[in-house]
């Protein structure tokens, strides 16, 4: 009988934590794949101006694939390190290139480093909406190399973030 009720109490339980997490998910704006692709427009008309092709990867705020593109003659690891570009700034909250500088040999941040997927490298910038990250963009392989990338995932987190708002203007 003591068992069978803290078996019950534990089931309540649960049913009380997945009913709470679905109402706080949606208190806040989830990253779409149409504005996932204004995000890709926007690293493919900021890489086209310097004459590079790189590899984009959208997030959303729990780490999940939105939009996956590969660059033409991008190298075979560009899409990787987009991938983890975008997953450090979408767990750190920040610029990669901010968390490379700041997780340097040495800092009491150092071993944040030891993240599975993270990498210390520019190129993965949060999708802002007011203070709240709902997402990221990583990129890799355009020719202004980490500054570049970097350059290039603002530009599409800028036009993700935008997209966000003009819907929410609407709505």
């Amino acid at each position: 009988m003591f068992r069978m009720s803290h078996i019950l109490t534990a089931a309540a339980a649960s049913v009380v934590l997945l009913s709470a997490a679905p109402q706080a998910f949606a208190q806040g704006p989830s990253l779409t794949a149409a504005q996932a692709m204004a995000a890709a427009r926007a690293v493919q008309a900021y890489a086209k101006k310097e004459g590079s092709d790189p590899s984009t990867v959208v997030l959303d705020r729990d780490g999940n694939i939105v939009l996956q593109l590969k660059g033409n003659n991008s190298a075979p690891h560009n899409l990787g390190l987009a991938q983890r570009k975008a997953f450090t700034a979408n767990k750190f909250k920040m610029k990669s290139i901010e968390w490379r500088d700041a997780t340097k040999p040495g800092t009491p941040q150092a071993s944040e480093r030891e993240t599975p997927n993270a990498i210390p490298l520019g190129g993965g910038v949060p999708i802002m909406v007011g203070n709240e990250v709902i997402g990221a963009v990583g990129v890799s392989g355009t020719k202004g190399g980490q500054e570049g990338d970097t350059a290039g995932a603002q530009a599409g987190a800028d036009a993700a973030a935008a997209a966000v708002q003009r819907l929410q203007a609407r709505n």
